[in-house]
């Protein structure tokens, strides 16, 4: 029989140093702390896993599922498990009976490949259509880039297959409750993805495992009769009386489509420019501008465990702060955001003479150093229209890349030089592999923004003393939100043209990598669920090149 465990604690200190993986061990913990034999106990799954570190005891806090045998005597601190009622998530909707047939998406981000693997899932072999490239092909454009400092516009840490979030961390955690986030877990661990992200509070793969999950999935698209069609950018839709009929590629070439989903990130503004050309309606929105600042991961440790020398068993420390100062004060507030434990800094931009930055880590997350975004909001009324708001982002993209020398290295700012409105740099050693350039981006940010970080910089450092003292403020950061939410029907999901989807990060619909596919599954199930068309699948398949593996 299964039972519920909940809130099994397990000092750290206590855990023999021969034990590598206490994930693995738990059998001997469930039996003392329930006081039945280890013989009783079958076997356990994870349900939940996460670090306490009040009052500097270390623990970790599990919540299991435990299997008994079947000799085992009741009576003891675990909860019986009624039987499990949980209906699968593809048994969730009803599918109309005419799908359609070779829906066109636009982008392979979270977005895109979610609803085009959902859509491939139910026979509808789905064109996905992405102006970057594979994920392999984008791994050696990256390496080219830093080589040679001549960004490839198509294929960036920006743009390609699996978004931004492929080679910044794959960092799953999210506060929405959606209950496709189970799903979206589950498909990533069946594509090779870590299986402890199932269960972790703060779930990430890592940005040297996410590539092999992304292009897993993306080989199961294809294996179910979906299609992609890389290095070829979308300029706009075709329009026609009953709504989109389909995508206009750069060339000029159109092509047809009975539904088409675009998910085209934060990284393609023309795409959302042309997007309201055309009339589809939107709304602007606030969004979000910043500075990454990065410490020795050691000073992160030390706050957050209240230890020197981190345990083994224990990940790089997190942290997650929010600046809200009083409301007379006229000052804005601030937030933490996109934070990369044991992680490295990387210039996250599409187009070649701007720079913004991001951060990213790997799986084992073991760079000496820990990084984050301090960012504010942009109400959407500081900004007439979306060109205002792209303006206003490219100048400071623009200006952030002369700063640093106009060859991609970072100009930079000691966190007590940023409080004192003085041009210095007292370290030099980053994660950040093109270089530092001392700048004062106390001037290059907008002052209210600026005066944001000045104020959330000193609550940082009274919630982690030392936080000025070690911090070293890297670029700015202008893609974590689009100014733009195009608006859409409650019901159907679709824009103000019908048969147009627009999802995700780019359409002003998501934040993250996990709300992001979360959106593209839910326009999924409406193009799926939807009875109001008939089948006229496009002609122009039959001289595509297709990717095939």
């Amino acid at each position: 029989m299964w039972y519920k465990l909940t809130n099994l604690k397990i000092d750290i200190r206590n855990i023999p140093e021969t034990i590598k993986d206490i994930d693995a061990e738990l059998k001997p913990c469930i039996a003392k702390h329930c006081r039945v034999s280890e013989n009783d106990i079958d076997k356990y799954e994870i349900v939940g896993k996460s670090i306490d570190a009040r009052g500097r005891r270390l623990s970790f806090i599990y919540n299991l599922k435990v299997k008994t045998a079947d000799s085992f005597a009741a009576g003891t601190m675990l909860t019986p498990i009624s039987d499990d009622k949980n209906i699968p998530y593809n048994e969730t909707f009803t599918p109309a009976r005419n799908l359609p047939k070779n829906p066109v998406i636009v982008g392979s981000g979270p977005a895109g490949m979610f609803a085009a693997y959902q859509l491939a899932l139910f026979g509808c072999d789905p064109v996905i259509i992405d102006r970057g490239y594979d994920v392999d092909t984008r791994k050696n454009d990256l390496d080219a880039f830093y080589a040679s400092r001549n960004l490839n516009e198509a294929s960036n840490f920006l743009i390609g297959e699996g978004g931004a979030g492929t080679f910044s961390d794959g960092k799953l955690y999210t506060r929405t409750r959606d209950p496709r986030n189970r799903y979206i877990l589950d498909t990533f661990i069946a594509h090779g993805a870590p299986p402890e992200i199932g269960y972790l509070k703060r779930p990430h793969i890592g940005s040297d495992r996410l590539p092999q999950v992304i292009a897993s999935m993306r080989q199961r698209i294809i294996e179910l009769g979906g299609k992609f069609i890389m290095g070829t950018k979308v300029s706009s839709i075709i329009t026609d009386s009953n709504g989109c009929a389909g995508v206009i590629l750069n060339s000029g070439e159109q092509f047809s489509a009975p539904v088409t989903i675009i998910g085209h990130g934060l990284g393609d503004r023309a795409l959302t420019n042309s997007l309201i050309d055309v009339g589809v309606e939107f709304t602007m929105k606030s969004f979000q501008v910043g500075c990454r600042i990065e410490h020795p991961q050691w000073f992160i440790d030390r706050n957050q465990y209240g230890v020197n020398s981190r345990p083994a068993l224990l990940d790089a420390a997190e942290y997650n702060l929010v600046s809200r100062p009083k409301a007379d004060s006229g000052i804005a507030s601030a937030t933490t955001f996109c934070m990369c434990p044991g992680g490295t800094i990387i210039p996250g931009m599409a187009d070649s003479g701007r720079l913004s930055t991001n951060g990213m880590s790997n799986f084992a997350r073991d760079s000496k150093f820990a990084n984050a975004a301090i960012i504010v909001s942009h109400p959407a009324d500081q900004y007439s229209s979306p060109t205002a708001a792209y303006q206003f982002l490219d100048s400071l993209e623009q200006q952030s890349f002369n700063l640093g020398g106009s060859d991609y290295s970072a100009p930079a700012q000691s966190a007590d030089g940023f409080i004192r409105a003085a041009k210095s740099l007292t370290a030099t050693d980053s994660s950040y592999s093109l270089g530092l350039c001392s700048a004062a981006l106390h001037e290059l940010l907008p002052k209210t923004t600026a005066a944001a970080i000045r104020a959330a910089l000193r609550h940082f450092d009274h919630k982690m003393p030392g936080y000025i003292k070690h911090g070293t403020l890297i670029g700015i950061e202008t893609n974590i939100s689009s100014p733009v939410r195009f608006n859409r029907d409650p019901e159907s999901l679709q824009s103000s043209l019908k048969q147009l989807y627009i999802a995700g990060e780019g359409g002003g619909c998501a934040g993250g990598i996990m709300s992001a596919a979360a959106d593209g599954l839910k326009i999924a199930e409406k193009v799926l669920e939807a009875r109001d068309r008939t089948d006229n699948a496009p002609q122009n398949l039959r001289n595509k090149k297709w990717m095939t593996g």
